[in-house]
């Protein structure tokens, strides 16, 4: 959260906006800092659970329910961004290209841009075949039950999409939910060029949230860039 809320007090102004903004975690944040926030959520649950959220921030709040690839807000913004991931949901470089163009028209020669994901991990891409490993375990705010999540995955290094399946287990019941999607694998060679081919700038790129330098022993790679 320090890393999101010390990259807002950095700008030359307060608007924000993010891209696959969720249920807000990250908003409220923002918001406390003077941010006139702006979220785009493609999941009606998530932008309805969002807007409740942030309704006591009045008019500085709004959601939006649509598609990052293809969004015109009528406004350009000081600071865009996606982070935690969420640009691993556009699996085509026509889809990143789509999302590149849409951010670029909503940037002025001042907006900065950051792009948080993680470094593709071999040893997890190529796990052998129907191995399961723990990912998470949390509390149903329901049930109470103590809910534990295993995940399994296929890696089709042609397209470079990563398709991962979870299993939900309690103690008395295993796999009682199974969920199945997909991201892409998108290396730092690959982001660069896109980056560069939709025309931006790269200033810096950041391996963590420390923003030490990105290099080999980098989990994350983080870009931040301009027009």
């Amino acid at each position: 959260m320090d890393f999101w809320a010390n990259l807002f007090h950095e700008i030359d102004g307060n608007s924000v906006l993010e891209l696959a903004c969720g249920t807000g975690r990250l908003a409220q944040t923002l918001l406390r800092g003077g941010a006139n926030y702006t979220g785009i959520e493609i999941v009606p649950d998530f932008v309805i659970a969002a807007q409740n959220k942030l309704k006591i921030y009045g008019d500085a709040a709004s959601i939006v329910c649509g598609d990052m690839r293809s969004f015109n807000l009528t406004k350009k913004f000081d600071l865009i961004f996606i982070g935690f991931n969420s640009f691993l949901h556009l699996l085509t470089d026509n889809d990143a290209e789509e999302f590149f163009s849409c951010i670029y028209s909503h940037m002025h020669k001042n907006s900065r841009f950051v792009l948080d994901i993680y470094i593709p991990n071999p040893l997890f891409l190529y796990r052998p075949k129907n191995v399961r490993l723990p990912v998470l375990e949390y509390t149903d705010s329901h049930t109470k039950d103590r809910i534990f999540v295993e995940e399994s995955n296929i890696y089709d290094p042609k397209t470079e999409i990563n398709v991962l399946k979870w299993f939900f287990s309690t103690k008395k019941k295993k796999d009682f939910d199974v969920r199945q999607f997909s991201v892409r694998m998108y290396f730092p060679s690959k982001m660069n060029q896109m980056l560069i081919d939709a025309g931006f700038r790269i200033c810096h790129q950041w391996g963590d949230y420390y923003r030490s330098d990105l290099n080999e022993g980098s989990k994350l790679q983080i870009y931040d860039v301009v027009l």
